[in-house]
């Protein structure tokens, strides 16, 4: 066989002879439907427009070999050869059927190629040995972990190679750009072969070591089963929950062409049940919630069996039983799409290298860690590609931060020569190899950049989501860009403005020091201009500033509902369909220094995430100021106060009450609802544990602490009843933590609660049944004493003589 080899790159070598040969019959084994290989999907794989014939290869008829039925299969040295038969279930070269506890089963050091039907099938069986074997031209997914009850088997040091998908009838292969792709539905063919890949593991229960990908959909695929398959398919066992074993020391690599968001290693693509019984695959983005709130289609590892601990397998896993797929020391090359992609599912990914590649890591979840990465995009090593297809349609993009209920941390993580070469983009490296060009062979797309953070969605909008530790960028172009996939014409939307990235040691920003990115897009005003020591990349647009030039800074975030006519209109604020998303009101940082600027735009998806430790924050709907406020979904660092003013008129009467979710009241002795004091000065709610208002009759000024409190209690009404937790308060009963946080590698990032909320009443003379009608006064906007000039959102300055928003004197 002739395969591509260059300096950087050699072609794994695999021995298919063995002396022992079972083969199928030379006369009728091999399919009598060859592929023409001229057909096109009409879509476009960077450049070129082939693609598999659709209903061509589905006729091979070679031999098999079952074991079963009690047996024990010690298999090793031998080799296969036309075996399998496409699409008839349980026909594959070889097959460990339905053993149970199987540990000495073996299949080692054996070959098999020109396979019709996978390579081999672990069905129904536990802890046997799959080890040293070779596979080459297998049609459908080769190594098979059958229905999603596999576990405990071990996988290790194979090779999986040249890989044919089987085409559905009538349909073509999953392609384009799209986070979703077409449904599959069960026929006479098993609807996930349309994606075939090296590797099928159903079940992250196994240990998945040293193998090695090439070719296929992706190279290592791992489907989400909300329950397993066939014969099993009653077993008290949910597939996409259970916790890994030992998955390290995998590669992949000339694989993800097909589809813009398929991974060399793929954690996606939901295969279950329909409600007439007939198994159905979504290969690409699926969500799909039961009754309980979870998404069926997703994965959620958890420590304790669903099934048997809850007795009920749809259930939500519980904080303290939540777990994370450990992924190590993963190698990735010539992946012109995704490196490793992830929909769902917490994961750590330990160890892992990309080289040549689109973008190294998509990953959606709240709770993804990535450290010890390096990220090569471009290796200088010319693509070998299809006719018509070039390197510079290829992005070479390091890593996507996503738009919305996120946690991702990245830290000990290099990026090498990702991001385009310009004039427009040296700000940071003029090197002449810096990045990658438009040249057809090394090159990259024009968009290319290390770090991208969505901005296409007035719907989806980031809170307090991400951060970083010890980066390196090595010859890198472009470093960040707001991501709009609908084009830069398509304008601000609200992802966008609220786009923000804590640096925790300035390694990103150049600081040296802990800092924040954030959006620096002109609607969004002097949102995120909190003093004049900013740095400001035009080009992303972003904004740096440190968070060390206060005693109190910090970020957070709250979604506010105030008027439902507003907030339930479909009409508006849509995920990045162009629609039409109106102004209903701004809120900027309170002081004379942004007494110029209208401040962010408040939109009918009233998201607000910012910098707080400051003055405070001022809130202003054009409608008036709201008979009813709901903040939900609230992210707050407890030492970094997130002060929130609204101005009413001078006649209301105003309660305020802090709720726990709905369920606290199980809890015996739990504090569910706090109504709050109203205290004489603004200083003593910024003081306070979160539990009092101040409000100005003279000017109507209402102002609240907003903290995070714990998702099902308040407090404890035997002890000290309404608390304000830190990020080291017990949980209730002793355990776990009070407040939900995602932590790795020294850095916290809160994570919102679903249940609690902060409710604002107010009681206006005139109303209009949302809004209060009467009149208001002008809020006076000077923070700072007499003589003193505000310099920053937190900071009042008298020449060099300076204090901050919590009282202190600047040093």
């Amino acid at each position: 066989y002739r395969h591509v080899a260059n300096g950087s790159y050699q072609t794994e070598v695999g021995l298919l002879t063995r002396t022992i040969k079972i083969q199928g019959s030379d006369a009728d084994s091999e399919p009598t439907d060859p592929d023409p290989l001229n057909c096109s999907s009409g879509g476009d794989f960077f450049g070129n427009t082939d693609s598999p014939c659709i209903d061509k290869e589905i006729t091979g008829y070679g031999g098999h070999i079952m074991v079963h039925g009690g047996g024990v299969g010690y298999v090793e040295g031998i080799e296969l050869y036309r075996m399998g038969q496409t699409n008839v279930l349980g026909r594959y070269p070889i097959h460990f059927h339905l053993l149970g506890d199987c540990p000495e089963c073996y299949f080692k050091s054996s070959s098999v190629h020109e396979s019709y039907y996978r390579c081999i099938s672990v069905h129904g069986t536990n802890q046997m040995t799959v080890s040293e074997n070779v596979a080459y031209d297998i049609t459908g997914f080769c190594y098979y972990l059958e229905d999603g009850v596999e576990q405990e088997n071990t996988l290790s040091y194979n090779l999986g190679a040249f890989i044919h998908m089987i085409g559905p009838s009538g349909n073509s292969i999953p392609w384009g750009t799209g986070q979703t792709t077409e449904t599959y539905y069960e026929s006479e063919r098993l609807p996930a072969d349309v994606t075939a890949s090296a590797f099928y593991i159903t079940n992250v229960h196994n240990n998945i070591i040293g193998n090695a990908a090439s070719g296929g959909w992706s190279g290592l695929a791992f489907p989400t089963l909300p329950t397993p398959l066939g014969p099993n398919k009653d077993v008290q066992l949910r597939p996409s929950s259970v916790t890994s074993l030992d998955i390290t020391g995998n590669t992949a690599h000339s694989t993800g062409w097909w589809w813009y968001h398929t991974g060399a290693l793929y954690f996606g693509g939901a295969l279950y049940y329909s409600a007439d019984g007939k198994l159905e695959y979504k290969p690409g983005r699926s969500q799909t919630f039961n009754s309980n709130g979870v998404n069926d289609h997703g994965r959620s590892p958890c420590s304790e069996n669903l099934c048997t601990y809850y007795g009920d397998c749809t259930k939500f896993c519980i904080r303290s039983h939540q777990a994370w797929v450990q992924i190590k020391q993963t190698k990735v090359f010539l992946v012109p799409s995704v490196g490793l992609g992830s929909w769902s599912g917490r994961a750590e990914i330990l160890g892992f290298e990309a080289h040549d590649v689109g973008l190294s890591i998509e990953a959606l979840e709240d709770g993804f860690f990535i450290n010890d990465t390096l990220v090569s995009c471009r290796s200088g090593e010319p693509w070998i590609m299809p006719s018509g297809a070039d390197a510079s349609r290829v992005p070479a993009d390091g890593f996507g931060w996503y738009d919305t209920n996120q946690e991702h941390i990245i830290s000990h993580s290099a990026f090498r020569n990702c991001g385009y070469r310009s004039a427009d983009y040296d700000q940071y490296d003029s090197s002449p190899t810096r990045g990658c060009d438009s040249n057809p062979d090394t090159g990259c797309r024009s968009s290319s950049s290390v770090f991208t953070m969505l901005s296409h969605s007035d719907e989806h909008n980031p809170e307090v989501m991400q951060a970083t530790k010890d980066i390196q960028f090595d010859d890198c172009g472009r470093r960040f860009r707001l991501k709009n996939f609908n084009g830069d014409a398509d304008g601000s939307r609200i992802s966008g403005r609220l786009q923000n990235w804590v640096d925790t040691d300035g390694s990103v920003t150049g600081f040296n020091e802990p800092s924040v990115l954030a959006s620096g897009q002109p609607e969004a005003g002097m949102w995120w201009e909190v003093d004049d020591d900013m740095f400001e990349d035009h080009e992303a647009p972003l904004k740096f500033w440190k968070l060390g030039n206060g005693p109190e800074r910090g970020l957070g975030h709250f979604r506010v509902e105030f008027d439902q006519s507003v907030h339930t209109d479909s009409s508006q604020c849509g995920n990045g369909n162009l629609a039409d998303c109106d102004t209903i009101g701004y809120v900027k940082h309170m002081g004379s220094r942004y007494n110029s600027d209208n401040g962010l735009p408040i939109k009918s998806k009233a998201d607000v995430v910012g910098p707080t430790g400051g003055f405070g924050w001022l809130f202003e709907l054009f409608a008036g100021a709201p008979l009813n406020m709901k903040f939900i979904d609230i992210e707050a660092h407890p030492d970094s106060p997130m002060m929130f003013s609204i101005v009413y008129p001078t006649d209301a009467d105003i309660t305020v009450t802090a709720n726990a979710a709905s369920w606290c009241s199980y809890t015996p002795g739990a504090v569910c609802s706090e109504v709050f004091q109203e205290v004489s000065s603004i200083t003593e709610v910024r003081e306070s544990l979160g539990n009092t208002y101040h409000f100005d009759s003279s000017t109507g000024l209402l102002t609240v602490r907003i903290i995070q409190t714990p998702q099902a209690w308040l407090g404890k009404e035997a002890e000290s009843g309404f608390i304000k937790p830190d990020y080291y308060t017990p949980g209730y009963w002793g355990s776990g933590y009070a407040l939900s946080r995602f932590e790795r590698s020294g850095i916290i990032l809160p994570k919102l609660e679903y249940g609690p909320w902060l409710e604002i009443s107010a009681s206006c003379p005139q109303n209009d049944g949302t809004y209060c009608t009467g009149s208001r006064q002008a809020v006076p906007v000077d923070v700072c004493q007499a003589s003193y000039t505000q310099t920053a959102y937190d900071t009042c300055c008298d020449g060099s003589d300076c204090y901050y928003a919590d009282g202190s004197v600047a040093n």
